[in-house]
């Protein structure tokens, strides 16, 4: 039973983004410019693009816990901070580079990340 609503919507918000990661890495990975860029180049850049998607199915998972006990130390209330000042952050750079879409998402989670640890800090 989630005794912090927002920290499960937060979860659930999480899981999307991975997922929407995901399926825009795989769209992006077969870009034509792509297999100009040198081999060891590109594979990082992949690799990157699904760490950065199981990043966010942690968050997820960690987020999921949160909602059950609140953030209850130190750690918890960095962790949560740290997930917000990098959502904000990364949602910064692509409105940046002109991606407005996912800027707004990001924030939005940011902004669910930041209320729903604001609200279960014990």
């Amino acid at each position: 039973m989630a005794n912090y609503p927002l920290l499960l919507a937060t979860a659930v918000a999480h899981s999307v983004l991975s997922l929407g990661h995901t399926a825009k890495g795989i769209e992006q990975a077969k870009h034509v410019s792509l297999k100009q860029v040198p081999a060891l180049l590109r594979g990082t850049l992949v690799a990157g693009w699904y760490e950065g998607s199981v990043f966010f199915a942690i968050i997820a998972v960690l987020n999921y816990k949160w909602s059950t006990t609140g953030l209850v130390d130190g750690p918890d209330k960095i962790l949560a901070t740290l997930v917000s000042a990098l959502l904000f952050g990364f949602g910064a750079n692509y409105a940046r580079i002109g991606d407005k879409p996912t800027a707004v998402t990001l924030a939005l989670v940011g902004a669910l990340q930041a209320l729903g640890a604001k609200g279960a800090a014990l």
